[in-house]
């Protein structure tokens, strides 16, 4: 399960936040040592500065709330996994 991690991690780092909104996501899933969770909106993600949709994700730099942890993992989620969404 690490492994998988850690690979999933890596790929999306080298992908840019146009390819993965292309693909049909809708959140990046981060995920700090300290166990907290985190799901970013791409759409909040492009309001910050310096954010394009060709940037890659692994050069955007990311703190975690919880306790001020830089190492965070990263994996993104569809609009069908967000809490609350309902199929119609």
């Amino acid at each position: 399960m690490i492994v998988a991690m850690m690979d999933l991690d890596g790929y999306w780092k080298t992908r840019c936040v146009g390819e993965a909104i292309d693909q049909g996501y809708a959140f990046l899933r981060l995920t700090c040592e300290c166990g907290r969770i985190t799901d970013y909106p791409f759409i909040l993600l492009l309001q910050r500065k310096g954010v394009s949709r060709e940037s890659f994700i692994g050069n955007i730099r990311f703190r975690c709330k919880n306790c001020g942890g830089k190492e965070i993992n990263i994996g993104v989620h569809s609009q069908t996994n967000a809490p609350g969404y309902l199929n119609r």
